[in-house]
C-alpha cells in the first residue's frame, strides 16, 4: 500500500513521487536495462520483481495498488514451496512486468495506452516533463466467475497535480471500503493520507518540498502517515521513497526499512542518458537503529 503523487514545478516540470509500503523488509535494486536498445531505469524489488521508474525519453511511471490483498507477495512466497513448485520458478509480478514494457514507448500517452491494453490494476501516474495522466483500473465482477476490466483516465492541467492512494477516486468502488468492517481501518487510514499529502502540495514549490510533503509524520496514529514508521509486527511501513524527474531522466530513491543494491558507476555513465540518485536518509537514521534493536 502507497501514497503516489505528480506536480508540475515551472523549472522542471512534472515531478512523481512514491512512498512504497510493505508488509515485509524488501530487498530493492536498482537496475538499467537496454533491451530493443531503449534505455530504462527502474526500481526492482528482489522478492517480487515489482518495477516502476523511467526511460530515456523522460517517461516516467509509479503505481499504487488498490488490492485488498497483496498477490505479488503471495504469489512470490508460494513460489517458494516446494509442495507447490518442485522447480522453486521465480516469482514476477505481472504488473512489474507491464510497466516495464510500458517503458518501451516513447511517450507518455503511448505508456499509458500500453497499460490499458495489459489490463494494469491499481492508480498510476505516467508523465513525461509537460504531460501527466492519472489512471485507475479494476476488474470488476459480473457473476461467480466473469469479470469486466474497468478504467478511467485523466490528464492532469499543469496548474493541478494528483494525489492517489488505496481507494479509486475515479472510481470510488474500488480500493479500500468504509462499509466492510475488515477494510475501514485500511480506508480511514487510505482517506488520511491522500487528505494530508493533497494540503501539503498545495504549499510545495520545488520537488524537494514535494518529498518533504510525503515524507509527514505528524498524526499520533502510525498507520495514518504518508511516512509510515510503525514497527508494529505485520504493519505497513514505508520502505522507500521514490522520485522520477522526467525533464533530467533522473530516478531518486530514498531508503528507508528495506537493503538496497546499486552500482553508481554503472548507473551513471556520462555517455548514457538516465541517471540515479541516492537520496539522503539522515532524519531517518535513528528510527532505523531502533527497529534493528527491536528486530534483534
Amino acid at each position: 500500500m502507497s501514497v503516489i503523487c505528480a506536480k508540475y514545478f515551472t523549472d522542471v516540470g512534472w515531478v512523481l513521487a512514491k512512498n512504497r509500503d510493505q508488509t515485509y523488509k524488501p530487498t530493492v535494486r536498482i537496475r538499467k536495462s537496454f533491451r530493443r536498445n531503449i534505455e530504462r531505469l527502474y526500481i526492482w524489488d528482489e522478492f517480487t520483481k515489482y518495477t516502476e521508474g523511467i526511460n530515456e525519453f523522460g517517461v516516467g511511471i509509479v503505481s499504487a495498488k488498490i488490492d485488498l490483498e497483496d498477490y505479488d507477495f503471495k504469489g512470490a512466497k508460494d513460489s517458494q514451496i516446494k509442495d507447490l513448485n518442485p522447480s522453486k520458478r521465480t516469482y514476477y509480478s505481472p504488473d512489474g512486468l507491464r510497466i516495464r514494457t510500458a517503458l518501451f514507448e516513447s511517450d507518455v500517452l503511448k505508456a499509458t495506452k500500453k497499460l490499458i491494453e495489459f489490463e494494469v490494476t491499481g492508480n498510476t501516474i505516467i508523465a513525461d516533463r509537460e504531460r501527466c495522466f492519472v489512471f485507475e483500473a479494476a476488474y470488476v465482477k459480473n457473476g461467480d466467475e466473469d469479470q469486466t476490466y474497468v478504467y478511467k483516465v485523466l490528464e492532469v492541467p499543469q496548474d493541478k497535480f494528483v494525489v492517489r492512494t488505496n481507494h479509486g477516486i475515479m472510481l470510488p468502488f474500488t480500493g479500500f471500503q468504509s462499509d466492510v468492517p475488515s477494510q475501514s481501518a485500511d480506508k480511514a487510514s487510505s482517506e488520511v493520507r491522500y487528505k494530508t499529502v493533497t494540503k501539503g502540495l498545495k504549499e510545495a514549490q520545488t520537488f524537494q518540498d514535494l518529498l518533504e510533503v510525503i515524507s509527514n509524520r505528524d498524526d499520533v496514529n502510525l498507520q495514518m502517515n504518508p511516512l509510515r514508521m510503525d514497527n508494529t509486527k505485520g504493519a505497513q511501513r514505508t520502505t522507500g521513497q521514490i522520485i522520477v524527474v522526467p525533464s533530467e531522466n533522473t530516478l531518486h530513491y530514498r531508503a528507508i526499512w528495506c537493503e538496497i543494491a546499486f552500482d553508481l558507476e554503472t548507473l551513471n555513465k556520462e555517455q548514457e542518458k538516465t541517471f540515479f540518485e541516492i537520496v539522503s536518509s539522515r532524519k531517518l537514521i535513528s528510527f532505523k537503529e531502533k527497529l534493528k534493536l527491536e528486530e534483534k
